[in-house]
């Protein structure tokens, strides 16, 4: 099968690309270019987020609990209501959920997943109440009563065992729209419950899969390759998040805190090395500033032991950088992994709490430090749409001068998020590399090509 833009042509000949040539020869497309990679997302939490209520855009707590009042009508008392995507300027007031549903358990997910909204019923449910203690690394706001109606972090876990699980088709529902977007792979940063993985070892799977496990939850297993899935990472978390006011920062919020730290560095270094010891490489997830610079120094220990095993460490998200830490990246084996479409929303949270703007999502200082950088949408904290991560990551609406080129944006979603991974063989368009492949028109994904075979979308 010949493939070409007007400018190269492609022949593909199984999975592979089997010649490159100049000029037009085939099937013809404005664009051609590697397979688009999202390099952090939670498909079974996508999935399931595809079923609920879409939540995103809504900034006031008003106008999500009319939202919540509105499905209620439509379910029999008991049955749960469920959303994500809201992001407040600050935390909601109790008691509107309890008005919005009173015979309807409800439970919203903030933007960033770091925090839930729950009215009373979901708490009864739970058994939550004015004697319940907030987990370590978790917390509450409580109502008059006492009674926990905001979540905070691991709190969240208390009440999570009462929702409806998760499912097998979820993941698939996620997987399947990544595909239509005109993704070939998606890497699964380890939120997921540990039994996802076996339910995606028994799919066909519509895109390649990256797979980290939850802190804890990789022993027993063996990292490498099950068809079209890489079981690679395990996954920390630092700290919290920008909207949730738990990342851990070193300027306070507007409330006088810095944030919440998660795992200890002490914790990340002795795991750590016991999963690289294991064949596993580590993703972790840090967003404020102190949380980085503790990361990095823990990496910079770790170094000498993931270069003898030939792996590629990760920062996640690696949102808010000081000038101090920038001396910090280079020369470590290292990929940063980023969301710039989450600038878009975070730039209002960054001027409100009065953070440095020049410390926020900085992607040309980062791509300075000759790191590989790998573009992700963190789904479904957004929206996995190439095109929003195009616009913030080349017109950054806080610091300008941290913008990237579009051949840079697309070369994170490719090669950077390839190396990201690992996969030697993908990412480019090259005699003998991989022919995960999508085909562009206008300036979004018309098709694509994955293990051999054509796709277009109508």
């Amino acid at each position: 099968m010949w493939l070409t833009d007007g400018r190269r042509s492609l022949l593909v000949e199984g999975e592979r690309i089997a010649q490159v040539e100049d000029g037009a020869k085939g099937l013809r497309f404005e664009g051609l270019t590697p397979g688009l990679q999202d390099a952090h997302a939670h498909p079974l939490y996508w999935g399931m987020a595809l079923r609920g209520l879409d939540l995103s855009g809504l900034t006031e707590p008003e106008r999500v609990a009319a939202r919540v009042a509105e499905a209620a009508r439509g379910l029999p008392p008991g049955a749960w209501v469920e959303g994500a995507g809201f992001l407040f300027p600050k935390a909601p007031p109790p008691g509107l959920l309890d008005q919005a549903a009173p015979q309807n358990p409800v439970f919203l997910r903030s933007r960033d997943h770091h925090s839930a909204w729950v009215n009373r019923k979901a708490a009864e449910v739970a058994g939550l109440g004015p004697g319940t203690e907030a987990p370590q690394g978790g917390g509450f706001l409580r109502d008059s009563e006492g009674v926990p109606y905001y979540l905070l972090e691991r709190a969240q876990e208390l009440l999570v065992p009462h929702l409806p699980p998760p499912s097998p088709q979820d993941l698939a529902r996620g997987l399947q729209d990544f595909a239509r977007r005109g993704y070939t792979a998606v890497h699964a940063l380890g939120y997921e419950p540990p039994e996802a993985l076996d339910w995606a070892l028994a799919m066909e799977l519509p895109v390649r899969l990256w797979w980290a496990l939850p802190r804890g939850a990789w022993r027993g297993r063996t990292p490498g390759w099950y068809g079209d899935l890489h079981l690679a990472g395990v996954k920390f978390f630092a700290d919290g998040a920008l909207g949730s006011r738990t990342a851990w920062m070193h300027h306070p919020y507007p409330e006088g805190s810095f944030g919440m730290p998660l795992d200890r560095e002490g914790e990340i270094l002795e795991e750590g090395e016991e999963a690289l010891r294991a064949g596993f490489t580590l993703a972790v997830h840090a967003i404020g500033t102190r949380a980085v610079e503790a990361v990095l120094g823990v990496f910079h220990k770790l170094a000498p032991l993931a270069w003898r095993k030939g792996l590629t460490l990760r920062l996640e998200h690696v949102q808010h950088v000081s000038d101090t830490a920038l001396s910090l990246f280079p020369g470590l084996p290292l990929a940063l992994s980023m969301q710039p479409l989450h600038l878009l929303e975070d730039a209002a949270l960054v001027r409100a709490y009065g953070f440095p703007p020049g410390e926020a999502f900085r992607f040309r200082s980062l791509w300075a430090t000759g790191l590989p950088l790998a573009f992700g949408s963190d789904a479904p904290v957004a929206k996995p749409d190439y095109r929003r991560n195009l616009l913030a990551a080349t017109r950054h609406p806080l610091a300008p001068e941290e913008s990237l080129t579009p051949e840079e944006v697309l070369w994170a979603h490719t090669e950077g998020a390839s190396r990201a991974a690992g996969w030697g063989d993908y990412g480019r368009l090259e005699l003998g590399m991989r022919a995960d492949l999508t085909l562009w028109e206008g300036g979004r994904p018309v098709g694509r090509v994955y293990r051999g075979r054509l796709e277009l979308f109508s």
